[in-house]
């Protein structure tokens, strides 16, 4: 009994196995394209607006020339500022979230009726 207990463990061990491979592959055969295309459901990539990536961009930046002083109270001054900009910007990229996340309209379907 505990062999057979075994056997079944290594059996759902290799399956997860072949799974993994599958999902994180290159050069797959049709049916494992197939397989994946099951198990993986692709999401939908939104572009981020020019002016969001702008205000990240700088942000980031000036992060960055903040870390790269060597005075440490200005290192935790740059710090501090960087965080705040980002609390503002995230709360300022909620809309964009919210709204990419939306489902598309559906087109009506029409049935034909004799």
């Amino acid at each position: 009994m505990p062999l057979l207990v075994v056997l079944l463990l290594i059996y759902c061990l290799v399956i997860c196995f072949l799974l993994a491979i599958v999902i994180n592959g290159h050069e797959l055969t049709n049916a494992e394209k197939k397989l994946r295309s099951f198990l993986v459901k692709g999401k939908e990539e939104t572009e981020v607006p020019d002016e969001l990536y702008n205000k990240a961009y700088e942000i980031v930046m000036d992060l960055g020339e903040a870390l790269e002083n060597e005075n440490d109270m200005v290192k935790h001054d740059g710090v501090q500022m960087a965080f705040k900009r980002v609390e503002d910007f995230r709360d300022d990229s909620k809309e964009f979230n919210y709204h990419s996340q939306q489902p598309s309209e559906s087109k009506p379907s029409l049935k034909v009726v004799k």
